[in-house]
């Protein structure tokens, strides 16, 4: 695997409305699992770049982890600021019990909100995007133990950067699987990453839901792996989510129960081409929900199976995670 995917890696934070502490600005337009707003004003905005490996933080917990697929740049954008009245930076935060509400931790200079110099300036917007690479976390991970691998001590920076020989036993920790990047990201995965072939994420994620309606449509409600279930469980999952065209082609896709999907998507169940039956990694056939469905064949219709090419793709990837799970 060449050495740009993953060489580097940084913790991106988010913090809801109900969270956020620092007050000198409105926030960032951000979704966990698909991408991540930020600006010129925000520490190692330069320094982050597609292939690396990112950690998102949201509030006290880890949300899971992915890679920068694709950075959108805006120049010029206009922001509105607000920064200490006294030295005029903006590293301050609000404090909810105590007055004055504010307090500068450049200066310690303590203001109200009134007091505050709001300025409207320009500024260079990025948005970093990595939903087709994105592991959404299996168990709560509190920040206190991701604070552990950051190597910056800054805790006011919302990019840092993590420590990437301790990185490794920490995505096996969310995961909740073992984690090889050497084994699990393929050759043309990584081409496809750094080749810039990912700026349809969102065309393709704001057509889900017609997507599932229309699987749903074709196989009823019936997961592809145990059958008849409730509509409420049922979600349309890629088969390769690297798919370059950002179409959502109902070939390229099974309807598969919740948990079904996530250990899909975790290459952790996978479909053999060849046989068109189910196959379970080692380390879940343990579990009674998960273990006999191994070898069992696929719930479709052999006249409604999904894209050979794309079913072959998955299990030839699924096989190498097998090998460590």
């Amino acid at each position: 695997m060449p050495q740009a995917l993953g060489e580097r890696a940084w913790v991106f934070v988010m913090k809801s409305d109900a969270e956020r502490s620092w007050a000198a600005n409105r926030g960032y337009d951000d979704h966990a699992g698909m991408y991540y707003s930020y600006d010129s004003n925000v520490g190692n905005c330069k320094q982050v770049s597609i292939g690396d490996l990112i950690v998102v933080r949201e509030d006290d917990h880890v949300a899971g982890w992915g890679f920068i697929e694709y950075i959108e740049v805006t120049e010029n954008s206009p922001k509105e600021i607000t920064r200490c009245p006294n030295c005029r930076k903006t590293n301050f935060s609000r404090r909810k019990t105590i007055t004055p509400a504010n307090k500068c931790s450049a200066c310690d200079f303590e203001f109200e909100d009134h007091q505050a110099l709001v300025t409207h300036e320009t500024v260079t917007a990025y948005r970093a995007y990595y939903a087709n690479t994105w592991t959404e976390a299996a168990r709560p991970v509190h920040r206190k133990d991701l604070e552990i691998i950051i190597k910056s001590r800054d805790t006011f920076n919302a990019i840092r950067p993590l420590d990437r020989d301790r990185l490794p036993s920490f995505l096996e920790r969310i995961s909740g699987r073992d984690v090889d990047l050497r084994v699990d990201i393929d050759d043309n995965q990584v081409e496809v990453i750094l080749g810039g072939h990912v700026e349809s994420t969102v065309r393709r994620r704001r057509g889900q839901r017609e997507f599932r309606f229309r699987m749903m449509e074709r196989f009823g409600e019936i997961c592809a792996f145990s059958g008849e279930q409730p509509p409420q469980v049922l979600e349309a999952a890629h088969i390769n989510s690297f798919a370059e065209t950002g179409r959502h082609e109902l070939d390229g896709g099974l309807l598969l129960r919740r948990d079904f999907h996530s250990l899909f998507d975790a290459h952790l169940m996978t479909v053999n081409p060849t046989s068109w039956k189910i196959e379970v990694a080692p380390r879940l056939r343990s579990y009674t929900t998960y273990g006999p469905l191994d070898g069992v064949d696929l719930r479709i219709p052999s006249k409604a199976r999904p894209a050979h090419e794309l079913v072959r793709e998955h299990f030839t990837t699924a096989r190498r995670v097998f090998e460590h799970n």
